[in-house]
């Protein structure tokens, strides 16, 4: 799961960075993905190297600022669907909570799984 959060989080931040040089930087508000995009890629990468605490930690620290973000950009989006002159921040605001969705859902499974694991004996590490 460590690696599939360091990709959401990739990806968060090149869809930012996107629509931030892809609207001619008028507003930095377009780097909002990237800023969520940045520390879930980070814990993703500091789960790939702990001990089982470390990645438990990391990953819900992930799962909550995903959570977070699905929140807002969904909320944004569909506030702002049909207003003029707001098609690419409401584009890149419905992008961001699709992946942030994502990320949650996958991540819950995982946490879920890796549970099982633990209580049917295995390591519990919940990598895939």
């Amino acid at each position: 799961m460590a690696r599939i959060t360091i990709g959401i989080g990739v990806l968060l931040v090149l869809l930012g960075a996107g629509f931030y040089f892809g609207t001619g930087m008028a507003s930095v508000t377009a780097l909002i993905p990237a800023f969520f995009g940045l520390p879930v890629a980070v814990l993703g990468a500091v789960a790939m190297k702990g001990d089982t605490k470390v990645v438990m930690i990391a990953m819900h620290i992930a799962v909550v600022i995903t959570l977070l973000g699905a929140i807002g950009g969904l909320m944004m989006g569909i506030k702002n669907f049909g207003v003029e002159g707001k098609a690419a921040p409401v584009t890149a605001q419905l992008i961001m909570g699709a992946m942030c969705v994502l990320h949650v859902v996958l991540s819950v499974r995982s946490f879920i799984a890796a549970r099982k694991a633990r209580s049917a004996g295995g390591d519990g590490s919940g990598e895939g």
